[in-house]
């Protein structure tokens, strides 16, 4: 492979993604809540041209619809195994009769092959999969009490192996496949989570509390690395480590609106725990703070996000000059007090179809900073740009490119260097999420990134990710 080819398709499809917002205004395809029932996909169309009357407030109209972008499903049964929206479907009237009753379950079966095809530490492809069930129950529903929610990631087990360590773990290449445990298969409850409304807005949560599983609730659109972007740092500042646990107990009050999470303050565990369970606080905690304003810039909605993270535990000191040479145990490092982060978080809604909310361009960004005593990275950053139905008529399909900078610390690099020399690592990733049917998405991914190891070339990195929901 060209070394050059990975920097021409990130160029080409950011033209792509730039010039794709300013295409006129079309649906995908007209669906019967526009008013009418309809068998066939020409009738369908005349519905929606004869009715559609979209106007937001800044005026802008729905346009013409697209008449070749007909659904294939629209004269199929609704419980076709090829149109419904789960492989399961209904169930057989249970999935319904649980909603009904204040009990959702959502699940996943995404797998994945990918690996470094130049680069990297190692070039090997591997195989991995990751099984997660959720359920969700809602004690109003269930005749309980009103404003309760129990959410749990019931099941999350990874099966087979992964690509984090072959190309360079400063930047994990796969989100998904970090939890329960990196580099091996494992199976774990990772959230047991009961929120409950009271009042004004506000919510009080705790539990087993999955951080990437929380991350979603702040972003949805941007998932657990099943959907969208493949690599941790183009969703979540590095610098969280080595204080935010991924998996870990915890609780906290919640500000929410109606577009959203608008602040929180929540207290942790500052110890990981994806497979055990204990409330024990063996290193401190970790306080969270944060507060996130929404805006509209150009009609079109934003959001910006401040936030800070507190750990009072005690981590290593990466200051050499500090570590003692015990004789019998070897060099014994120095240890610090508490860490902190902080962080920007900023999302912005560039270009929407006025006919079909379900197509859009999002932008999104953040720069982080952190303790530069005791945690590897120094600055963090990143920006992405992702189109949400990037066709008038693949409105599932979804896209994205991005860049990443993940700085490490002065003192981080000194330490490391002494075994082998690391420096900075950055790098971008595009991706293109297609639906093939409505419960089963492929996507194709690729991979640029400076590692952190200088002796290791730049890693290209391939990927496959099947997702089928049931």
């Amino acid at each position: 492979m060209s070394k050059t080819f990975p920097a021409s398709l990130l160029a080409t499809t950011f033209l792509f993604f730039a010039s794709s917002a300013a295409v006129g205004q079309q649906v995908a395809f007209p669906e019967s809540a526009f008013g009418q029932e309809t068998s066939t996909p020409g009738q369908q169309y005349q519905a929606a041209v004869d009715q559609v009357s979209y106007y937001d407030d800044c005026g802008m109209s729905c346009g013409d619809v697209a008449p070749s972008c007909g659904d294939c499903c629209a004269a199929t049964a609704h419980d076709s195994l090829w149109c419904r929206d789960k492989f399961a479907g209904d169930a057989g009237g249970h999935r319904s009769c649980l909603a009904a009753s204040g009990i959702t379950v959502e699940g996943a079966f995404t797998q994945f092959y990918q690996g470094p095809s130049s680069g990297g530490n190692k070039e090997v492809f591997r195989y991995g999969a990751k099984l997660d069930l959720f359920v969700n129950m809602d004690t109003g529903k269930l005749g309980l009490w009103e404003g309760g929610q129990l959410t749990m990631h019931a099941v999350d087990w990874q099966l087979g192996q992964n690509a984090i360590l072959d190309a360079t773990g400063l930047a994990p290449v796969n989100n998904a496949m970090l939890l329960p445990k990196l580099g091996e298969p494992a199976f774990a409850m990772t959230s047991l989570q009961y929120t409950q409304a009271v009042g004004g807005g506000y919510l009080v949560t705790g539990g087993r509390i999955n951080m990437l599983d929380l991350w979603a609730t702040f972003y949805p659109e941007y998932g657990r690395g099943i959907d969208g972007f493949m690599n941790l740092s183009m969703m979540v500042p590095m610098n969280v480590t080595p204080g935010l646990p991924l998996v870990t107990n915890g609780a906290g009050i919640i500000k929410a609106g109606e577009r959203g999470v608008e602040a929180a303050l929540l207290v942790f565990e500052s110890q990981q725990s994806p497979t055990t369970v204990g409330l024990d606080f063996p290193n401190g905690v970790t306080i969270i703070g944060a507060a996130r304003k929404y805006t509209d810039f150009m009609c079109q909605p934003g959001s910006h996000t401040l936030l800070g993270i507190y750990s009072t535990g005690e981590y290593t000191s990466f200051d050499t000059s500090g570590w003692a040479v015990v004789p019998g145990n070897g060099v014994v490092p120095a240890v610090k007090q508490g860490t902190w982060t902080a962080m920007y978080l900023g999302q912005q809604q560039l270009w929407a179809d006025a006919c079909n909310p379900k197509r859009k361009t999002s932008l999104f960004g953040y720069i982080g900073f952190s303790d530069p005593d005791n945690t590897p990275f120094q600055f963090t950053s990143s920006i992405s740009i992702e189109k949400f139905g990037p066709f008038a008529c693949r409105e599932n399909d979804r896209a994205g490119i991005g860049y990443f900078y993940n700085g490490l610390n002065s003192d981080f690099q000194d330490t490391v260097s002494i075994v082998a020399p690391i420096g900075d690592l950055h790098g971008g990733e595009v991706y293109y999420n297609a639906e093939i049917v409505p419960w089963f998405h492929l996507t194709t991914d690729v991979q640029v990134i400076k590692p952190g190891l200088i002796a290791n070339d730049t890693a290209v990195v391939l990927g496959l990710r099947g997702e089928l929901e049931f």
